[in-house]
């Protein structure tokens, strides 16, 4: 199954999302929130599946302020809806692609979404999930390093491993954004090699791999000629050692498991390595992340990827 909502595979982070869209009625997610805690990769999955709900039926989040000023969860979701609603008026086409207007609206909205931002740190405390809107931000609107710097900071002092963090500096520091392929190299290796092991951040650079092959071999419209690319042995030996520092019976699963086990999953298929991707298949009930599927031809290529991969194998 192919999957593109931003709840990943946690169901009851679903349920609630979709049925703002329906009632209107704030408090499930207001409960969902408060009983997530202080679980931080679990609830940056939930403010982003709300935000995105947010950004389309902006309604009950304003309800929700209203109704409860005291709390800091609808102020650091409605950052999220905004940055949502930025990405939205861009689209998910290449800059080359993008027309003025929707760049002009893409900035206006960022420059609302870093005045909800700001709101939304003041009033979460040590919560990181409102400083992954703001590096969003940053990315967006190419501020200046030293902006970036001292938000990535303030992340990592509330949680030094952050998954969506790590993820959002990443491409604020990749070459087509407001770095460079070194520099976002070294990000990647740097903090691949401070994790733990079991930890999603040991895919970086496998995760630094796709964003530079999409630049470097990419058109567009997700053919990209990129096989050499991906079976030169210092990619493999990479891939090799994300796939035995993060195997796929990791306990417990992590909140990010399905958007992990997609970037490994594509990298696999790009490489050719059926067998391997199969067992990532398995770890996910057959399940794969829009992203990064999408980069190499979306739902197509994963269900040629997915039938390559189970060839001769039942299927669940």
């Amino acid at each position: 199954m192919f999957v593109s909502d931003a709840a990943l595979d946690d169901a009851e982070i679903r349920a609630v999302a979709q049925g703002l869209a329906r009632n209107g009625d704030f408090t499930p997610a207001a409960a969902l929130l408060e009983r997530v805690g202080r679980d931080w990769a679990r609830r940056v999955v939930a403010v982003t599946a709300l935000g995105e709900a947010a950004a389309r039926h902006p309604e009950w989040v304003w309800k929700w302020r209203a109704e409860r000023p005291e709390s800091a969860d609808p102020l650091v979701v409605m950052a999220a809806a905004m940055v949502r609603a930025a990405w939205n008026a861009r689209a998910a086409k290449q800059a080359s692609l993008t027309g003025g207007r929707q760049f002009a609206d893409f900035r206006e909205l960022l420059a609302d979404a870093d005045r909800a931002c700001l709101l939304a740190t003041e009033a979460a405390g040590d919560d990181p999930t409102p400083w992954v809107s703001w590096l969003w931000v940053c990315r967006g609107l190419g501020v200046a390093r030293d902006v970036f710097d001292a938000r990535w900071a303030a992340l990592r002092e509330r949680d030094p491993h952050h998954r969506a963090g790590h993820d959002a500096a990443l491409q604020y520091l990749c070459e087509k954004w407001c770095g460079s392929h070194d520099e976002m190299y070294t990000f990647a290796r740097t903090a691949a090699a401070e994790a733990p092991d079991g930890s999603p951040l040991v895919i970086l650079v496998v995760e630094a791999h796709i964003e530079y092959a999409l630049h470097t071999h990419g058109n567009g419209d997700g053919a990209a000629d990129d096989t050499a690319f991906w079976l030169a042995e210092s990619r493999q030996r990479d891939l090799d050692t994300a796939l035995d520092r993060y195997p796929v019976d990791g306990s417990p699963r992590r909140p990010s498991a399905l958007s992990d086990h997609s970037a490994l999953g594509y990298a696999l298929a790009k490489s050719q390595r059926w067998s391997e991707l199969a067992m990532r298949f398995d770890a996910t009930d057959h399940h794969g992340f829009h992203l990064p599927w999408s980069y190499g031809g979306g739902r197509a290529f994963f269900e040629r990827a997915h039938t390559e991969a189970t060839r001769g194998c039942p299927r669940r």
